[in-house]
């Protein structure tokens, strides 16, 4: 039985960030997950708060100031657990861990970057990376030019300049399309992910600029889809707005998201390179309680299961759309590796709104494990369950993401308080 100072369940982008931090505080950290987690499937930013009130159409231009609000409308949220300086010690770290991976994003958590999305509306975002931040939707934007291409079926540039338009944003939009050029050319449906890697060439880039070219005369700025490289992302954005003498800006896709993948990737590196050990596709298939303790998890391995035990362990497994609560035909909701007490509804009729896209998102999504205020899972007795036991992010109760979007905000903070916590950094700075 191998034991380490840490093990976080889970990489998305709670566990990821917790994990990073450990491993740079030289504590012994194990990172074990089924999967990559939702982070590939996001936009890559950081949402704080988006609406106040939820059911707004006016996106905040002042996260922070906001909270205390939305906070006062949603009790059981588990910002109601953050300070103030936390939440800004948490984004603060967030950012210089980006910068320590190779990315590059700015924010602050006074100010959303008001970004235009895959469909047209606009994204209020917290931190985002900087080929994002150049869409941000000013009074004075004056005039873009969105370009898609015919062969990336899942990018509407038309769509979303005709939604920007209708909302009298302050900058007017055009949309046109292009098609790729070799070594793409001809395909049928063309993936972000493949476009990516093909932007990293340099004979690729200058058939695509040399096509935009002809269209951007008389234009402020340049978004395209977000696929502008993936290893070579910086250098690919700098020599298309260098060839294009234009600011180039990136506009989120449907999933797959390469931003998405340039965050994973980029943390992936940092946390290994602190000396973290990561195993991803092997499932936790449960773990022990005991005398108030967790004594170790079970994984599965290509040939048996395995026992491993640590000082502290760190469930980031997200909610129901996550994997990491699992539910029946009964009406049963049930955390999967240590059948912690969940908070939800037995009645499944209960679980969804009536309206799919509903102003406060879907009951099912705030399902999760109630914790103390220092984020340890409460038992049925409001006790912890587990003193060396952690619980952050989706897998939270009340963190609906869609409710005035907090999701990566909350994944964020909530993974750099109980990583502070762990390593002995409880003073906040």
């Amino acid at each position: 039985m191998k034991k380490y100072d840490t093990i976080v369940i889970g990489a998305g982008l709670a566990g990821l960030t917790a994990a990073c931090h450990l491993a740079q505080t030289q504590q012994k950290v194990l990172l074990v997950a089924h999967g990559a987690g939702a982070v590939l499937l996001a936009s890559g930013g950081v949402d704080l708060l988006g609406y106040q009130p939820v059911d707004s159409l006016t996106p905040l231009d002042n996260p922070l100031a906001a909270l205390p609000d939305f906070l006062a409308d949603n009790p059981d949220h588990p910002y109601r657990l953050l300070e103030t300086e936390q939440i800004k010690t948490g984004l603060n770290q967030f950012l210089a861990l980006t910068a320590q991976s190779g990315l590059d994003y700015r924010g602050q958590p006074d100010q959303n970057w008001l970004l235009p999305g895959p469909g047209g509306a606009v994204h209020p975002t917290c931190l985002a990376p900087t080929s994002m931040i150049g869409g941000h939707l000013a009074a004075d934007g004056g005039r873009m030019l969105l370009v898609g291409f015919r062969e990336l079926k899942d990018f509407y540039p038309k769509l979303i300049s005709d939604n920007l338009n209708a909302q009298n944003l302050g900058q007017k939009s055009t949309a046109v399309s292009i098609n790729i050029p070799a070594p793409l050319a001809g395909q049928m449906n063309v993936t972000p992910i493949e476009l990516a890697h093909a932007f990293e060439q340099p004979d690729f880039r200058r058939a695509v600029i040399a096509s935009i070219k002809g269209h951007a005369k008389g234009y402020d700025r340049i978004g395209l889809p977000a696929v502008l490289g993936l290893e070579q992302h910086a250098e690919v954005l700098a020599d298309m707005q260098q060839q294009l003498a234009k600011p180039v800006f990136e506009i989120s896709t449907l999933p797959p998201s390469v931003p998405g993948r340039r965050l994973f990737d980029g943390l992936r590196r940092t946390f290994t390179r602190a000396g973290g050990r990561l195993i991803l596709g092997s499932k936790v298939t449960g773990g022990a309680i005991e005398a108030g303790r967790v004594s170790h998890i079970d994984i599965e391995t290509a040939s048996r299961s395995r026992s491993i035990t640590a000082d502290n362990f760190v469930l980031a497994t997200g909610g129901i759309f996550g994997g990491g609560l699992q539910t029946d035909a009964a009406g049963r909701v049930w955390e999967d590796v240590f059948n912690l007490p969940v908070r939800a509804k037995t009645n499944r009729h209960q679980w969804f709104d009536k309206k799919f896209i509903a102003p406060r998102g879907q009951p099912v999504a705030s399902y999760g494990v109630k914790v103390t205020p220092q984020f340890q899972p409460i038992n049925g007795h409001d006790q912890p369950a587990a003193a060396n036991l952690y619980v952050i992010g989706a897998a939270l109760a009340g963190s609906e993401w869609t409710r005035g979007r907090t999701g990566n905000g909350l994944a964020v903070t909530s993974g750099v308080f109980v990583a502070r916590q762990i390593s002995g950094e409880r003073s906040v700075s």
